[in-house]
Formats: C-alpha cells, sequence, structure tokens
C-alpha cells in the first residue's frame, strides 16, 4: 500500500511570483515547487483579500480569520514552515502541525513568536552569519538562574545557502521588471570620462561614511591629476534634506552634494546588473546589518569589485582577493560627538585608486568570486541545504544546550575591538570601552560557565550591557560547536580581540 503524501503548509511572506517581491519573495516562492518535488502535498497559507478598506480588516480582522479556518480544515499538517513575517500570522504549535521550521531572512519580524517557542524544530538561517547571530540571542544569560533564554532553540539552529538569482540569469532575472533603466546622466558621467561607482542599497548606507569616501577619492584626483569620481545612489538615500547637510558638510572645500552623487531611480534587475557593467567599484558601508548580501555578491559576479566596512555577512561572503574588499577601522567609528575627522576614509579611497590603476587584476579577483558564488549560492546548493533543513524538523529534537558547558566569547556580531582606543564596532551599535571595560572583556573571553560566579556576573551586566549590546555572548567552545563559519571560511566570536 503507497504511503500517503506528507503534507506541509508554508506561511511565507512576500509569495506569488514571478513578478517577485524582492530577494526575500524569490527564495520564498521557491519552497513550494521543492517540497512538491520532494513528495510533499503543499498547501500555502493566501493572504486574504478584504472585501472592506484595508484599515477595517486590520482593526478587526475577519479575513484572516476565515482564511486561517480554512487552512485549518484539512488534517494536520507534518510540518509548517514560516519565515519571519509569516510566523507572526499563525504563531508555531503543536496544536495545528506536528513539526514546524522557521526560514529567516533577517530577524526584524514576528520575535516574540519564535523566541523562546518550543514547537519550532528547526530555526533554519540564511547565511551561517545569521545562524551565529540568532544562537547569540537564545543564549543571552540569566546568570541567577544559570540558564540562557532559550535552551532548546540554541541547539536547533541551521543554515542553508541562499539561491543567488545571478547563477542562473547572469544577465539579470527577468522575474523583477519593475523599475527604470539605466539613466542617461549615468552614461553622460561616463561619456565625460567620470569614473562612476554604484551603491543602490536604499536606507542602508552610512551616509558619512559614503560621503566622507567620495571626498577622498576626489581630492587625492584633483591633487594628484586623476579623474573625477561619482557615485550611482539610490535617490532614496538623497531626499533634499539629505542634500542639504551634505552640502553643509562639504561647505569650503570646493564640492557640493550634486559633484559627487548621481541619484537614480527604482531600476529593474537587468538594468541594475547593467550598471555593474558601466561602474568601476561598489561601495557598501553601510549601517544596516546585512544578514546575507545579495546585492555585494550580484556586483562582483557582474565583475564589479565592492569595498565594504563588512557590517553583517558582508565579511564573511567571500574570500579575500576574490572581489570584496573590507576595510574598517577605529577611526571610522564616530566619536562622542558623532563626528568622523574626513581623513579616515583615506585608506578607502587609496585601495579604490589602486583598483583602478589595475583593472586587470581586479577583473581576476571578480572572476575567482564569481566561480565561488557559482559553486556555493546556486539553486541545486540551496535545495540541498534547505532539504537537509527540513530532514533535521523531523528528527527527535537534539537536548537542550547545557548551561555550564558554554563559554563567554566575542559575540558575532564585533567586527572588531581597538586595543588602543578601546572602540568597538559592532552590527548591532559601536560603543567605546573603557580601560576597565576592556579589561573586562579580555579577561572574561574564553572563559566558561561554569567558572563564573553569578552574582559577579549580573553585577557586572548590569553595569556595563557587554552580553545586552552584543560585545560578548555564550557560546560553544570552538571544539565543540564544529565547523560554523561561512562559506569563505571566516568567523567571528571566537574569544579573541579582534584588531
Amino acid at each position: 500500500m503507497d504511503q500517503p503524501q506528507p503534507r506541509a503548509h508554508l506561511q511565507l511572506s512576500k509569495t506569488g511570483g514571478p513578478p517577485f517581491n524582492g530577494s526575500v519573495g524569490y527564495v520564498n516562492d521557491r519552497v513550494a515547487p521543492l517540497l512538491r518535488a520532494c513528495g510533499w502535498r503543499v498547501q500555502a497559507f493566501v493572504p486574504p483579500r478584504p472585501r472592506l478598506r484595508a484599515a477595517q480588516e486590520s482593526m478587526v480582522p475577519m479575513g484572516l480569520a476565515r482564511a486561517l479556518a480554512d487552512q485549518a480544515s484539512g488534517p494536520t499538517p507534518l510540518l509548517a514552515v514560516h519565515d519571519g513575517a509569516g510566523v507572526s500570522l499563525r504563531g508555531p504549535s503543536r496544536q495545528w502541525a506536528s513539526h514546524h521550521l522557521v526560514l529567516y531572512h533577517g530577524l526584524a519580524y514576528g520575535t516574540g513568536a519564535w523566541i523562546g517557542n518550543e514547537a519550532i524544530d528547526v530555526h533554519c538561517a540564511n547565511s551561517p552569519y545569521l545562524a551565529r547571530s540568532l544562537r547569540a540571542l537564545f543564549a543571552t544569560p540569566d546568570w541567577q538562574g544559570r540558564r540562557v533564554l532559550d535552551p532548546a532553540g540554541f541547539t536547533r539552529v541551521v543554515d542553508a545557502p541562499m539561491p543567488v538569482p545571478c547563477v542562473s540569469t547572469p544577465a539579470g532575472e527577468p522575474g523583477f521588471p519593475m523599475g527604470s533603466d539605466v539613466p542617461l546622466a549615468v552614461r553622460r558621467a561616463v561619456d565625460a570620462g567620470v569614473v562612476v561607482g554604484h551603491a543602490l542599497q536604499p536606507g542602508k548606507q552610512d551616509l558619512m561614511a559614503t560621503v566622507g569616501i567620495l571626498y577622498a577619492l576626489n581630492d587625492i584626483a584633483r591633487r594628484r591629476g586623476g579623474t573625477r569620481v561619482m557615485l550611482a545612489i539610490s535617490e532614496q538615500s538623497l531626499p533634499p534634506a539629505h542634500q542639504a547637510s551634505i552640502d553643509a558638510l562639504l561647505a569650503g572645500s570646493g564640492l557640493r552634494c550634486a559633484d559627487l552623487f548621481l541619484p537614480v531611480p527604482h531600476l529593474h534587475q537587468r538594468a541594475v546588473f547593467e550598471l555593474f557593467g558601466i561602474a568601476r567599484f561598489g561601495l557598501a558601508y553601510n549601517l544596516f546589518p546585512e544578514p546575507f548580501g545579495f546585492y555585494v555578491l550580484e556586483s562582483v559576479h557582474a565583475g564589479c569589485p565592492v569595498y565594504t566596512n563588512g557590517v553583517g555577512n558582508n565579511r564573511f561572503l567571500l574570500p579575500d582577493g576574490h572581489g570584496i574588499t573590507v576595510i574598517e577601522d577605529a577611526g571610522m567609528a564616530a566619536d562622542a560627538s558623532g563626528q568622523v575627522s574626513p581623513a579616515a576614509f583615506v585608506p578607502v579611497a587609496e585601495a579604490i585608486l589602486e583598483g583602478l590603476r589595475e583593472p586587470a587584476a581586479v577583473g581576476e579577483a571578480c572572476m575567482r568570486g564569481r566561480a565561488f558564488i557559482d559553486a556555493h549560492w546556486s539553486p541545486a546548493a540551496f535545495e540541498a541545504g534547505f532539504m537537509t533543513a527540513v530532514e533535521r524538523a523531523l528528527q527527535p529534537p537534539p537536548p537542550p544546550v547545557d548551561f555550564e558547558a558554554l563559554e563567554v566569547q566575542i559575540g558575532p556580531l564585533v567586527r572588531g575591538i581597538d586595543r588602543a582606543s578601546g572602540v568597538v564596532r559592532g552590527d548591532y551599535a559601536n560603543r567605546i570601552l573603557d580601560h576597565r571595560e576592556l579589561a573586562l572583556v579580555q579577561e572574561l573571553a574564553g572563559r566558561p560557565a561554569a567558572a563564573l560566579d553569578a552574582a559577579d556576573m549580573q553585577r557586572l551586566e548590569t553595569e556595563h550591557r557587554l552580553f545586552e549590546e552584543g560585545v560578548l555572548a555564550l557560546g560553544l567552545p570552538e571544539a565543540t560547536a564544529g565547523s560554523a563559519g561561512s562559506p569563505a571560511g571566516r568567523t567571528s566570536g571566537t574569544g579573541s580581540i579582534p584588531a
């Protein structure tokens, strides 16, 4: 007798493409066909179309209630697959599905529905960096109780490689058709001999750093008789108020915002990739801690190198010499008054100019990066990784982590700690450690929880908030944890203080 098909319910956001609703929609839209190809009977949750005004539905969600009731009317599914936004629609519970898997594209949504939820069998991150960040959250310590926030969740974290569209469609995915062509202003600038870079990530840039780098590039070019440099940037990043602020910042320099930036509208993906072919470099000096980093990989894949402060997963994506250059030091962090010396960004400008002088070497680095991307983030890699996560979700859960077996480590959100100044460069926040705090971090990193007094640790955390602000985290010793690095083999939170 044939075995019945296992049933899966999907609670995934931004689905229904093509056209795809961003990178999240692109990934989520691959889940249902994959499960069906592997023998699953799939029912995807479809958000209701309210008959009344959206405001009325949001206040009294009759349509949502009807949709959830319809979804629950059949047999109990063996598996429910959620993403962060999906858990907000219907929280994971054994009452309506036997097993639950949450696919994390970031940590911004549904937080209260997944932290501490023992019905979740697997927390599947979109990168090893995000997996380490999840474990650090789950291991938030309660020193008095000698326990962590979510001991079960800590042991249920895995990661799966994302499918990067350019691997299959190097000229740009036609399923992202919304947007404009490359503006004529960009082409005219190139025709006029201007070196054009790109930074099309609205809302993510550290605008102070970006302006500092562009100023340094043009200041060096002016002094050395070099070529003018401009940056193609999303027009959403340069509203009138920001333009006025940049003009004020540049006052007396002989430059204005319009001399540095080429604002462009939202581009369809083929146009974005065309811009990558026109541009000589990309900038990702961002405040937003990138959970994965599609944009940066796409640029390198198209042959355009990227220079970044390494925020989020950007510092782990590719090995050195593969098209991504990470440059950041303590001087690039704002001081107590919020100021950064323009001289801090000269090393970034010099690195970009060196790349411009050596286009063959840059091209070879990007080719190595392209081969690496094709090998690690293909559709096949995603399918294998995701189905491994599904199989893990159906297995008996591992035992919860033993608090006493954990050790204090530098948190995975820390990009670097400068010993001289105490400046912590972090994905959560920058801060300055005083001499006592710096000594405390050095003393605690690498020590097992079993050797630490609860009252002392509670007092230190209340006073210094080193765990709360991500400077320190609890984790398994490296030998116990196994390989948790990215495909590039870089790790963070190793129990040492980075330079």
